[in-house]
C-alpha cells in the first residue's frame, strides 16, 4: 500500500495543530484576564470582575432566582455596592487592629445552616456542587463578623443611655398596652446613583415571588438586603404603629401573619415586609410568670421503681394528707426520688410541656393531680408566683435601646467610611 503522507503534509498539519492550540490558549488567557479585570478600587483594595461574578452566582444560588443575563445585569449595581461596603468594613477592622478568626467565621456559617434547617457542613458543599466558589460566601461572612466586632468593640463604649430614656420606653409601652404590635422582617434595596430604579423594582418583585414560593425569607435578606438587619436575616423585631415610615406602617396594618408584602417604595428605595406575628402590646402572659415550686417524684421504672401497690398507697397519701409546700418538701425528703424537693424561681414557660400545663392552672398552695412523666409519677405545688404584667424589665429595655443606638451608630460609621474613601469604579 502506498503511503500518502510526506514531510510537507505532516508539517502543514503540525502547524495547524499549533495554531489551534495557540487560539485555544489565547482564548483561555483572554477569559482569565477578563475575569481578573479590575472592577473597582476601594482605597488600596481591588474588587475584580471575578469577585462580582462569583457574588452574583452566590446570590442566584441561594435565592433560587432563574439565572439570566438580564438578571445578572440588574444585580450588578447591588452586588458592587455590597462588595464596596464589605471592603470598607474589613479595612476599618484592620485599622482598629480587630482580628477575625476562622472559628468566628465558621460559627457564622453554622448559624446560617441552622437558620435554613441544614445539616452542619452541608452549605458550602452545596454551593460548590452548584458551581459557586464557597470562598465568596466565606468572604461575605468574614466581613459581617469583622463589622460586628467593630461595632461591639469600638462603638459600644460610646453608647450612653440615661434612666430617663428607659422610663420613656416603659411609659410608652404602658400607654400602648393592649394595642397591636407586629413582629416583622424586612428586605431593603436602595435607590442610588449607580442603580436604575426599574432594575431595583424588578429585582424586588422577583424576591417577593421567591419568598411567597417558600424560599427562606432570612436567607434572601442575608444575601440581598442592604439594611443593617441583613446580618440577622432581616429581623426588625416587634414594632408599633408609627415606629416605621408611613408607607410601611400602612402596609403592615393590612397584612396577615405569614404574608409577604408587595414591593413598597419609600424615599430611599424598595422594601419587602414579612409579617411573622401580631399580638397585643405588653400583653400579660401566664407563661411569663415566675414561680417557685415543690415537687415529688415517685419512680415507676428502673432499679428503684416502686411496686404498683406502694405507688398507689403513696399517691393516695399525697392526695389526702399533703396540703402545703412545707409538707411537700418534707414528704419529698422522705419518699421522693431524684429531683424531688423545692425548685427555685423560674418562668412557667420554661417548664416541660406537661408540667407547664399543670402549673399554669394551679393556685398557690394547691397540689397538682398526678403527672406521668418519663419514668416517674410527679406531683407539684406552686409555692409562690410573681405574675407577669406584660412589661419588660429595665435591663431588657436597656438592651433594646443599646442595640438600637448601636445600629444607628453603625450606619453612620459606614456612611462616613464611604464618604472618606477613595472609590474608583471602572466598570
Amino acid at each position: 500500500m502506498k503511503n500518502n503522507f510526506n514531510m510537507s503534509t505532516i508539517s502543514q498539519r503540525l502547524m495547524t495543530y499549533i495554531l489551534i492550540a495557540s487560539l485555544v490558549y489565547a482564548s483561555h488567557t483572554a477569559f482569565a484576564q477578563e475575569a481578573m479585570r479590575i472592577a473597582a478600587v476601594v482605597n488600596d483594595d481591588v474588587i475584580s470582575l471575578y469577585d462580582i461574578q462569583s457574588r452574583v452566582s452566590l446570590f442566584l444560588a441561594t435565592s433560587g432566582l432563574e439565572d439570566s443575563q438580564d438578571l445578572r445585569r440588574r444585580l450588578l449595581p447591588q452586588v458592587l455596592q455590597a462588595l464596596i461596603d464589605e471592603r470598607l468594613k474589613v479595612q476599618e477592622a484592620r485599622r482598629l487592629e480587630i482580628e477575625t478568626s476562622d472559628e468566628d467565621v465558621q460559627g457564622a456559617v453554622s448559624m446560617v445552616e441552622q437558620q435554613n434547617g441544614m445539616q452542619p457542613g452541608t452549605f458550602l458543599t452545596q454551593l460548590a456542587s452548584q458551581g459557586v466558589d464557597p470562598g465568596t460566601f466565606y468572604a461575605q461572612l468574614e466581613a459581617d463578623v469583622a463589622w460586628l466586632k467593630v461595632v461591639r468593640e469600638s462603638m459600644s463604649r460610646d453608647v450612653n443611655i440615661a434612666d430617663g430614656e428607659i422610663q420613656i420606653v416603659l411609659d410608652r409601652l404602658k400607654a400602648n398596652q393592649g394595642k397591636p404590635e407586629h413582629l416583622v422582617a424586612e428586605i431593603f434595596l436602595p435607590i442610588n446613583v449607580s442603580s436604575r430604579e426599574q432594575d431595583v423594582r424588578d429585582l424586588t418583585q422577583q424576591l417577593v415571588e421567591r419568598a411567597r414560593e417558600g424560599a427562606p425569607f432570612s436567607g434572601l435578606a442575608q444575601q440581598f438586603s442592604q439594611s443593617p438587619t441583613a446580618a440577622v436575616g432581616g429581623e426588625l423585631g416587634w414594632v408599633h404603629q408609627g415606629e416605621l415610615e408611613d408607607e410601611l406602617d400602612s402596609v403592615i396594618a393590612n397584612l396577615e401573619p405569614g404574608e409577604i408584602s408587595d414591593p413598597i417604595r419609600t424615599i430611599t428605595g424598595y422594601h419587602i415586609i414579612a409579617l411573622q406575628e401580631r399580638r397585643a402590646t405588653a400583653q400579660a402572659s401566664p407563661l411569663m410568670s415566675i414561680v417557685t415550686l415543690s415537687q415529688i417524684y415517685l419512680q415507676t421504672t428502673g432499679r428503684n421503681a416502686l411496686s404498683p401497690p406502694r405507688l398507689l398507697q403513696l399517691s393516695q397519701a399525697i392526695k389526702n394528707q399533703v396540703s402545703s409546700c412545707e409538707q411537700m418538701n418534707q414528704w419529698a425528703e422522705q419518699i421522693g426520688g431524684p429531683g424531688s424537693g423545692p425548685v427555685e424561681a423560674l418562668r412557667i414557660g420554661a417548664l416541660p410541656e406537661k408540667v407547664r400545663d399543670a402549673v399554669v392552672a394551679l393556685p398557690v398552695g394547691r397540689i397538682s393531680s398526678p403527672i406521668e412523666v418519663g419514668g416517674a409519677r410527679l406531683y407539684v405545688a406552686v409555692c409562690s408566683i410573681e405574675e407577669d404584667d406584660g412589661l419588660p424589665t429595665e435591663n431588657q429595655v436597656y438592651g433594646r435601646l443599646e442595640n438600637d443606638k448601636l445600629d444607628t451608630m453603625a450606619r453612620q460609621r459606614l456612611r462616613d467610611l464611604r464618604r472618606q474613601a477613595i472609590i474608583d469604579v471602572r466598570l
